[in-house]
């Protein structure tokens, strides 16, 4: 018995090491961006997404946004996401009424995690069109791996979706 569960044990350790190695073979830093076409005004999308206190509403993967004084003129709110114990400080670094809308991971950046989403808004015939960009850096090898493995681009899509839905609207995320 004793056999068994040592030999479980190795098998253990060399995959998890086996993980660390592609980790460290996969890029800390990384640019995606994933969009979707709604039938509303940028004024309104802008809107919506410049409301932070009401993401949780709206948004699956935020489960609460707490305001926080704002830092050299800069709104600043700590967020916490679903599956997460430990709240982010959000800097809204930029905000172009009704085109562009960056939100940064502030100072007290996680470990593993920081970055921005970068919001871009544009006027199309029929609405308007609306890409997210995601420019992070994923420090730990072990979350890079997952961050493959559960999709890359799983949480910009989510919440692009979401977005659409609150309108009323199921877009395509390109």
């Amino acid at each position: 018995m004793v056999k068994w569960i040592l030999i479980a044990a190795g098998v253990l350790v060399v995959f998890v090491l086996l993980l660390f190695l592609i980790g460290m073979l996969l890029p800390r830093k990384h640019v995606y961006a994933r969009s979707v076409r709604l039938r509303q005004t940028p004024d309104a999308v802008f809107s919506l997404l410049a409301d932070v206190e009401n993401l949780p509403k709206w948004s699956r993967n935020i489960v609460a946004v707490e305001k926080l004084p704002p830092v050299a003129g800069q709104e600043v709110t700590r967020q916490t996401l679903k599956g997460s114990s430990r709240p982010m400080t959000i800097v809204t670094t930029e905000s172009t009424r009704p085109s562009r809308l960056v939100r940064t991971i502030g100072g007290d950046a996680h470990a593993f995690f920081s970055g921005s989403w970068k919001y871009d808004i544009t006027a199309i015939a029929d609405g308007c069109q609306v890409q997210l960009t995601e420019d992070a850096e994923i420090s730990l090898p072990l979350f890079r791996v997952m961050a493959k493995l559960f999709g890359a681009t799983k949480y910009l899509d989510e919440h692009l979706l979401d977005l659409g839905a609150k309108f009323g609207e199921t877009p395509v995320v390109q």
